[in-house]
């Protein structure tokens, strides 16, 4: 691979001039960051690429003023008025897309089709057909892609699905997931609730809880999908009920939710105890391992972690987005291994994801302008 090591760690004894002329080697074989689309949550993600000492190339929106800001606030070497221009930027390795649900698809296929690396936010597409096809072009061309779930590069799952591995908990049987929250009215004018923009509860938030289920059951379309759920008066999902049911395996009982608070938390029930993610189940910093040891009683182990630090010169604006930092390292030291997706949230586990999520759309009804 072209990538050095993401992490830079030099011999304390070394002289400073040394020092700081390896680490500029070092910094600069590491891949090179452009940012495409400079919403909240590309503002959270480029906090955590300058976290870990690494370069933010370029950065992208529609309005050249506003790249202009994005780039000065991060330390942006350019910026840039267009997609196109990003992508054919020639100093930029790897791309993160933070746009809109609806144009994922456009945008990653443009970055993949000018030879980057591309890391996009969920969803990658807003159905099978779109998302398969991404998968094939990133395949073909050899190049790196990853729906960026970041849950997964948290080390409470890390740590969570360890014990599941290890069998000490015995079989996975069932699994129970939540996350909801109040969106704004449905009268007023936003993206959870366009149909244009890929609104709905499923393609917002569904993927955390839907991840649970295949984290735990594998990365495959569910035998028996049985959903239920309302629909907005703009006819996208403002609540989802999923029942999941893979073949020799186990069970799932998932909810989403637009319009009222839920807990965000999952539970992973084994034939010999229990696992907890706690709140907000989607970036954790706690789970809990319950081992059974009789009817009803379980020998409880917590497991905590501490976020890392965000830079003091940024902030972030969404809760534990300082977590974004394990799935910038992990990026980078898949790029640095010559890996064309992340182990720990597949391509094949984002199809089989968007296959349910298309199923659930389905039987209650939610039809998008881009699926006819």
């Amino acid at each position: 691979s072209r990538f050095g090591s993401s992490s830079i760690e030099l011999d304390p004894l070394l002289p400073a001039s040394l020092a700081a002329l390896l680490l500029i080697s070092m910094a600069a074989t590491r891949p090179r960051w452009g940012v495409m689309g400079l919403g909240k949550i590309s503002n959270d993600f480029s906090c955590s690429i300058i976290a870990n000492g690494s370069t933010i190339a370029a950065v992208a929106a529609r309005d050249l003023q506003k790249a202009q800001d994005f780039a000065d606030k991060f330390g942006a070497k350019r910026a840039h008025g267009s997609y196109q221009d990003l992508v054919e930027d020639p100093e930029v390795d790897v791309i993160y897309v933070g746009t809109i649900h609806a144009v994922h698809f456009q945008n990653v296929k443009m970055a993949l089709e000018a030879g980057k690396h591309v890391v996009c936010e969920k969803p990658m597409g807003v159905n099978t057909a779109e998302v398969r096809e991404l998968i094939e072009l990133a395949r073909s061309k050899k190049l790196f892609l990853l729906e960026a779930l970041w849950t997964r590069f948290f080390p409470a799952i890390r740590k969570a699905r360890e014990v599941l591995a290890s069998g000490e908990l015995g079989e996975p049987r069932y699994v129970q997931g939540n996350f909801g929250f109040v969106a704004p009215p449905e009268d007023e004018p936003h993206r959870l609730w366009d149909p244009e923009q890929a609104g709905g509860a499923m393609l917002d938030i569904g993927p955390y809880v839907l991840s649970a289920a295949t984290m735990v059951f594998g990365s495959t379309v569910p035998e028996q999908i049985a959903c239920t759920g309302q629909l907005a008066k703009t006819g996208v999902d403002k609540d989802c009920v999923l029942a999941l049911s893979w073949a020799g395996k186990g069970s799932a009982s998932l909810l989403c939710t637009l319009s009222t608070n839920l807990p965000d938390e999952v539970l992973v029930v084994c034939s010999n105890g229990q696992l907890r993610i706690h709140p907000p189940a989607h970036c954790p910093l706690r789970i809990t391992v319950a081992k059974a040891v009789g009817g009803g009683q379980f020998e409880e182990e917590v497991h905590n972690f501490e976020l890392p630090h965000c830079p003091e010169c940024v902030s972030v604006n969404f809760p534990n987005s300082e977590g974004f930092l394990h799935e910038v390292k992990a990026v980078e030291d898949a790029l640095q291994k010559g890996l064309l997706e992340c182990p720990e949230y597949t391509l094949d586990e984002s199809l089989a994801m968007v296959q349910i999520m298309d199923a659930f759309r389905k039987q209650i009804g939610v039809v998008y302008p881009f699926d006819k």
